[in-house]
């Protein structure tokens, strides 16, 4: 895990940084927080910090610039206000991180970790029953601290009807490649507190499901699945001239009740 120190006098920053839910998944601590420069460098000069973001009054400022000038190997990253643009420094941040300090061994464990939990969500998305202790167990084991089982979930299914020809006759580099162009579009929501696995079940046939990364209510996710699936449709447009004909979109209450669906199913 990279260690970050935000230097701020803005409560909103603070804020924003203290409540953000995905620090974990993004390979970061929560980040220590000090409001001015004194207390940023006191900081710095006692601890071990991977990167620092700083905004503060023009002298404060400078104090601070000044500092960092003579800690080359510290990163510099920049301090945001939304979470959309948090997740997105702290992305590019730890792709610079990872290559100057690359561990072989921790970043195979973090892709088999990614694997794995990927596996364990397109699972229930298969129609695979779980109990609630099943699933608790699995989120423990797999380390999904950043999703909570008892939110809600919305799934959608959806058909790309040229998929079969679009594969064998338009497509030159293999299913797999086309799977990964896929996730790409359909796994990467705007909003950064959303997070989305997709299910390639046949060329045509897919599954989605929505899990939010904080509080929000069915409905409201309901909307986002929608809004998500619009644009979705229009990058699908635009990169590969492949419509999508949506089938049905589903909100569960929580993971709990999407998966004992699928018991229901098995059952019968």
């Amino acid at each position: 895990m990279y260690r970050l120190l935000l230097v701020t006098d803005k409560p909103e920053i603070r804020s924003l940084y203290r409540t953000y839910p995905d620090w974990e998944s993004q390979g970061f601590e929560k980040p220590v927080i000090s409001d001015t420069a004194d207390t940023g460098i006191y900081q710095l000069s006692n601890q071990h910090f991977d990167a620092v973001s700083w905004l503060l009054p023009i002298k404060d400022g400078k104090k601070m610039s000044t500092y960092m000038a003579k800690k080359a190997d510290i990163m510099g990253i920049e301090t945001v206000r939304d979470a959309k643009k948090l997740h997105r420094e702290l992305s590019c941040a730890r792709r610079e991180l990872a290559s100057k300090n690359p561990d072989p061994y921790s970043s195979q464990l973090d892709d088999l970790t990614k694997v794995m939990r990927a596996r364990f969500f397109c699972d229930i998305l298969r129609g695979e029953g779980f109990t609630p202790q099943q699933i608790d167990e699995k989120m423990y084991t797999l380390g999904i601290t950043h999703l909570s089982s008892a939110s809600p979930v919305s799934v959608a299914s959806f058909r790309l009807p040229q998929g079969d020809f679009f594969l064998s006759e338009v497509w030159q580099y293999g299913r797999d490649r086309l799977e990964n162009a896929l996730k790409n579009i359909f796994e990467c929501p705007s909003d950064a507190s959303l997070n989305c696995v997709l299910l390639m079940i046949n060329p045509h046939h897919m599954r989605l499901m929505m899990i939010p990364l904080g509080d929000i209510s069915a409905e409201d996710l309901y909307a986002r699945m929608v809004t998500h699936l619009e644009r979705c449709e229009t990058n699908l447009e635009q990169f590969f001239e492949l419509t999508m004909n949506i089938r049905r979109i589903q909100t569960y209450s929580n993971l709990y009740e999407f998966a004992a669906e699928n018991l229901q199913k098995t059952a019968h």
